[in-house]
């Protein structure tokens, strides 16, 4: 068996697509997340709790159920991630008055005024990932990562017993 390199330190060479394209996508994820996370540090936030913020202010979607599918978060995650957003006072959990059991998630005042700042912080870092990327190599970047999500769509799903909790 061939050693692993770590991606850290390895070459372009080093990978194969059909070996390394996890831990290359995992990867970039990763050092997304800590750059945004470095860039809201000042507005208090992480890269999982933008998202929810930008969600609500967009009003996409406006329930805990909904941000898990929409985020592909576990249930337990989220709600915990809901409730520092909560303590920080940047959201309102009311109770749904058609479905006691259903809280409906809005943005508190303060998370309404804190939301135009946060995109443009958000892009630069996505910016920054694509710097030197001609306009073509950005639309065929998403071409083709859209094109590996639709081909593992084609493949039968995999029975709830079987799935892993996506954190």
């Amino acid at each position: 068996m061939q050693n692993m390199p770590s991606i850290k330190r390895c070459t372009r060479e080093e990978l194969a697509p059909e070996q390394d394209l996890g831990r290359l996508v995992s990867f970039l994820r990763s050092r997304l997340a800590i750059h945004v996370d470095a860039k809201l540090l000042p507005m208090d936030l992480t890269s999982a709790q933008y998202i929810v913020v930008v969600l609500l202010a967009r009003e996409s979607v406006n329930t805990l159920a909904g941000l898990c599918e929409y985020m592909v978060y576990d249930r337990g995650a989220m709600s915990r991630l809901l409730n520092r957003l909560e303590e920080k006072g940047l959201i309102i959990k009311t109770q749904c008055e058609l479905d006691k059991r259903s809280t409906i998630l809005c943005l508190s005042e303060k998370g309404k005024a804190l939301c135009p700042e946060i995109m443009p912080v958000v892009n630069e870092v996505y910016a920054q990932a694509l710097n030197g990327f001609s306009e073509p190599e950005k639309n065929q970047i998403i071409d083709l990562l859209f094109k590996a999500i639709n081909n593992l769509d084609t493949l039968p799903e995999i029975p709830p017993t079987n799935r892993l909790s996506i954190k």
